[in-house]
């Protein structure tokens, strides 16, 4: 059975869908638990913030992509998902994305993550952060890597772990929405409800879509700030 810890949560946004489709057909579980506004580098939040000039979509063939080229097109279909107006369009394009991401990893780090998955499936989440550590080992500038081993640390309560693989991910790759989204669900656990809020408020930035009535932000807002009274 899947770990509550880690399934749970996902339950609780609508984003829960984007985070298996594209992962699962390649045999993975870069499941979307997603800088700290108070731990990381200042200069991770410059990045996530910079203003990016609109240009269409590209598709995510990424076969034979140049490192500079799949920059590229991450960057495109981001501005692209910041401004989907259905969340049937972000949800298409975050599968795209999520293949740009993964393109990068070589056989034996599939190979890693897949036995990962198994782990958190029978239930030992510390054989599956040492899976993902392994696999870090090989392909440590895959930002994508820094995220899945923080979604690891979570389901095994390791949250300062969780955090400092964020910050990893996020110098890397600040467009990602899952990390940010990732980024909320750790410091809910950690009851650090201001902190959480404005990780969702990025994710939001990113995608609009991702929760478009609003519900989860009202929620995270009470957390950080009680009732309004």
């Amino acid at each position: 059975m899947p770990h509550p810890a880690l399934f749970g949560w996902l339950n609780t946004h609508a984003m829960r869908k984007t985070r298996f489709s594209a992962c699962r057909r390649n045999g993975f579980l870069f499941v979307g638990l997603c800088a700290i506004y108070a731990g990381l580098p200042a200069t991770v939040w410059a990045q996530a913030n910079a203003p990016t000039a609109p240009s269409a979509p590209l598709q995510a063939n990424t076969a034979t992509q140049h490192p500079s080229s799949v920059a590229e097109q991450i960057k495109q279909l981001s501005t692209a998902l910041a401004h989907a107006k259905t969340p049937e369009e972000a949800h298409g394009l975050q599968e795209k994305l999520e293949a740009l991401r993964s393109a990068k990893l070589s056989p034996t780090t599939q190979l890693l993550v897949r036995r990962a998955e198994k782990d958190l499936t029978t239930d030992k989440p510390d054989d599956a952060v040492e899976d993902i550590g392994d696999a870090l080992a090989l392909q440590p500038d895959q930002a994508i890597l820094w995220r899945t081993r923080a979604q690891m640390r979570l389901v095994a309560g390791d949250l300062k772990g969780a955090i400092t693989d964020i910050g990893e991910a996020l110098q890397r790759d600040p467009l990602d929405v899952e990390s940010w989204s990732l980024l909320a669900s750790v410091e809910e656990h950690r009851n650090d409800g201001k902190a959480a809020l404005k990780a969702w408020q990025k994710v939001l930035e990113l995608s609009p879509m991702t929760d478009r009535n609003h519900k989860r932000l009202d929620a995270l807002h009470i957390k950080a700030y009680g009732q309004p009274t």
